[in-house]
């Protein structure tokens, strides 16, 4: 079969690809629910953080369509300067998979590690229960920026659509971790990422930040150091729980921070190491004076 040929036939399947696994996630979610109820976990206070979580989905979606023109055009736009390209068949297709889950773990470390960066981040770990509503928090800002980390993809020559499909795929594969209802896997979590592993990802325990950051594999953690067993349920949310269900304020909480810290900023160098190093960072004076306080 002609590249082309297998290419129209994705473009042909793709709707029913989408309706597949949105029916399979809402199926999800609604057997989460009656089980949590069937628990007696659904409390006001619950049902409050899950509806802050819908609502910056739904606030996501406004900007959908323009997010997506520029995530998948800018692989477009890019690929027709790349001479080379990739047959696409099946083991090509695997092979991006595996190249695409590979770049997603390093963009989602660098994420959690660059302060700018984590300023869209932290609005999907600003949850503090953890269910499939926790899935939906996502900032509208996400699909601006972080196309980037996938133009190597691109670079070597794989097809703007394998590249789109298979990424599509991966975060997909995500929604089914965001449940407190599936307990260890055995086996299959030392390859696959699992719902016991990324529980882990969402705590504010010591032991589990910046931990599990694979997305459909969980080799990249072990190999890289970063992996960590469920050991207890984790406390989730930020470190610094922001205590809203509002979605502006839940979208904007770290914007407002990092705007508190530049304002303060004496200089280039701390205007610098406030956007590029990690959340928690504090310039030397701040440190010495938390240290003589205590």
């Amino acid at each position: 079969m002609l590249m082309e040929d297998i290419i129209v036939k994705m473009e042909e399947n793709i709707e029913l690809v989408l309706l597949a696994i949105f029916a399979f996630s809402m199926g999800l979610a609604i057997v989460e629910f009656f089980y949590e109820l069937y628990k007696k976990k659904i409390t006001k206070w619950r049902l409050g953080e899950m509806w802050a979580s819908f609502s910056v989905f739904i606030v996501a979606q406004f900007f959908e369509k323009i997010g997506t023109v520029v995530f998948a055009g800018a692989f477009f736009v890019v690929a027709e300067f790349i001479p080379w390209q990739i047959p696409v068949n099946i083991w090509t297709t695997l092979l991006c998979i595996l190249l695409i889950d590979f770049l997603y773990y390093w963009e989602h470390v660098i994420e959690h590690k660059v302060r700018i960066l984590w300023t869209y981040h932290s609005i999907h770990h600003s949850s503090p229960i953890y269910n499939y509503t926790t899935a939906l928090r996502v900032s509208f800002i996400d699909s601006f920026i972080t196309w980037i980390f996938y133009l190597p993809a691109i670079l070597v020559g794989f097809h703007p659509y394998v590249v789109l499909l298979t990424f599509f795929l991966i975060l997909s594969y995500q929604f089914w971790l965001h449940t407190e209802i599936i307990g260890k896997l055995g086996w299959f979590e030392k390859i696959f990422m699992t719902p016991s592993q990324h529980r882990v990802h969402h705590g504010n325990d010591k032991m589990y930040l910046d931990k599990n950051f694979g997305a459909l594999l969980s080799i990249w953690d072990r190999i890289f150091g970063t992996f960590q067993e469920e050991k207890h349920i984790p406390t989730y949310g930020l470190t610094k729980q922001i205590r809203t269900i509002n979605p502006i304020k839940v979208h904007s909480h770290e914007f407002i921070g990092i705007y508190k810290d530049l304002k303060k900023a004496q200089n280039f160098n701390e205007v610098w190491n406030y956007l590029l190093k990690g959340p928690g960072w504090k310039p030397k004076r701040e440190r010495q004076t938390k240290t003589v306080s205590k």
